[in-house]
């Protein structure tokens, strides 16, 4: 009988040094510290040549810095060799830490930055220094974007890897701040991880991630089997799902007919998601933001939310309607909506 404990034991040791070694954990949070990292310069002056905070930054001396500090991921120190190296990510697929590339003075890669979320990348400017910019931007970077390099490395999968049951995931720990709702949610299928039994807690909330979530939440059935936007199509795994949440009022699409899909959703955006799918009954509003002004588009839903306690700000009384949700955070969100207010 000892032998058994003993082994059994050993047995749940080895296993548990296996699911810390899992794909996708300590990469989701290399990549958060390497844009904390990378934002801690803001505001640092350009030097051509530059590598070090008090001399300065060019754009790949910024890019070989952060990489290196605290997070010892060493990368080729010029522009052009970085873009030769690292695995090529595709636009719509860009992950927070990935390198992002543009041409400016001469052909090729010239100029490069770090994607740190919601289409925005922060990089060494010739006029500013280190600022973000949006890689979209359609007076200048638009036009200029080349491609996107990964550097980060992603843990090998794990062909053995157990398959867990419906709502639990290897990367979400029962003592991680969202287990509850993430785990909750997902046994009622109303939201689903990735393969491997994975979640990607860490990762952006995508549109059409956000309406299956709310369609299946609320029940809502598409009226028609044709999509209603040209940028989905009918065998789109989330069509039936936008449709409804579009004739629900819930999420709509775009001006030019498009609905975005994979685009990141953020803070603002869930705020307004919610109010229009809840009944805020707590309507006092007293709580302000320092970042969300009264004529914000945003405002009375950001402030309903924190009233009802759906949605905190941070500790410097800020909102941040900019930052795109991750899908651990709008878990918490739905959970939230779901267990203390009335579906309008």
């Amino acid at each position: 009988m000892f032998l058994l404990v003993k082994k059994l034991g050993a047995w749940i040791l080895s296993l548990l040094l296996v699911l810390t070694l899992l794909p996708g954990q300590a990469d989701a949070g290399t990549r958060e510290d390497i844009v904390t990292t990378a934002k801690k310069y803001i505001g640092v002056k350009y030097t051509w040549g530059g590598t070090s905070p008090s001399t300065g930054f060019d754009c790949s001396g910024f890019i070989t810095y952060v990489f290196k500090q605290k997070h010892n991921i060493t990368v080729p120190r010029m522009t052009t060799d970085l873009y030769q190296e690292g695995t090529t990510v595709k636009k719509a697929d860009i992950e927070l830490g990935d390198l992002v590339f543009f041409t400016t003075y001469k052909p090729g890669p010239s100029h490069a930055g770090i994607y740190v979320g919601s289409g925005k990348f922060i990089h060494a400017s010739s006029s500013k220094g280190i600022t973000i910019s949006s890689i979209n931007d359609p007076y200048y970077w638009g036009s200029r974007y080349l491609g996107a390099r990964r550097f980060i490395k992603e843990e090998e999968k794990v062909a053995t890897l157990s398959v867990l049951p419906q709502g639990q995931y290897h990367d979400v720990p029962l003592n991680y701040w969202a287990y509850n709702p993430i785990t909750t949610l997902s046994k009622k299928g109303i939201m689903n991880g990735y393969e491997y039994s994975q979640f990607k807690p860490v990762k952006s909330v995508t549109r059409a991630e956000a309406a299956a979530m709310v369609a299946n939440a609320l029940n809502l059935s598409d009226s028609t089997n044709k999509s209603q936007f040209k940028d989905v199509s009918s065998t789109y795994w989330a069509s039936a799902s936008i449709n409804a949440v579009k004739e629900a009022g819930i999420i709509a699409g775009y001006p030019d007919g498009t609905f975005k899909p994979t685009k990141e959703m953020t803070r603002d955006e869930i705020a307004a998601l919610i109010d229009k799918t809840f009944v805020l009954t707590n309507k006092s509003a007293n709580n302000s933001f320092t970042d969300v002004k009264t004529d914000y588009w945003a405002y009375e839903s950001i402030q309903l939310l924190s009233e009802n306690k759906i949605a905190s700000g941070f500790e410097d009384n800020t909102f941040k309607p900019l930052k795109e949700t991750s899908r651990a955070e709008f878990s918490a969100f739905l959970y939230r909506a779901l267990t203390t207010l009335t579906v309008k």
